[in-house]
């Protein structure tokens, strides 16, 4: 776990990020598949895709600006994080999901660790976090990296009860 760290998407990792994507493809995961289909049919175009989103630059109408990074394991890309730079109703600040041949590995404790550094960096002293009230795993990772649970909200667009965390990013 010493030798993880994150990394702007790029072409050194495109072989690695391709077969990412397509274990979600293996699992019959549409949702994230759908997120990473664009890198399968044009990887320039969607490293291009993720900078402007970083900059703020072409966004579709209500998206705001959200900075992308790749969780590297050993030169393999092993889990994606997004960190959206102002807090997005049902989603906060930080989404991310790990690969499902990598999971229940201590991956996720790790990419949301590192992701709060990453978040300090863009500016951000306070990040809020959603998860799946049935989503035990997504829960426990959160309160480890110091979530503090605000209370249930209702998702109507995806039909489902979140748990809202707050997590204060301290200066050292």
């Amino acid at each position: 776990m010493k030798d993880l760290f994150l990394v702007k998407p790029n072409e050194k990792y495109q072989k690695s990020f391709e077969n990412y994507a397509l274990a979600y493809r293996k699992i019959n995961d549409e949702h994230y598949f759908n997120k990473y289909i664009k890198a399968l049919e044009n990887f320039q175009d969607y490293l291009n895709g993720l900078h402007n989103y970083s900059k703020g630059k072409d966004l579709d109408k209500g998206e705001i600006a959200t900075s992308t990074f790749w969780l590297i394991n050993k030169k393999e890309v092993v889990g994606v994080v997004r960190i959206r730079h102002q807090e997005v109703e049902c989603v906060g600040h930080i989404g991310y999901d790990i690969s499902p041949d990598c999971r229940n590995r201590g991956y996720g404790l790790q990419i949301l660790k590192l992701a709060l550094e990453k978040a300090k960096e863009i500016g951000l002293e306070e990040v809020i976090l959603t998860c799946n009230v049935d989503n035990t795993a997504s829960k426990k990772i959160i309160e480890k990296n110091n979530g503090k649970l605000l209370g249930t909200i209702f998702d109507e667009e995806e039909n489902e009860y979140l748990y809202k965390f707050s997590i204060t990013l301290t200066t050292n």
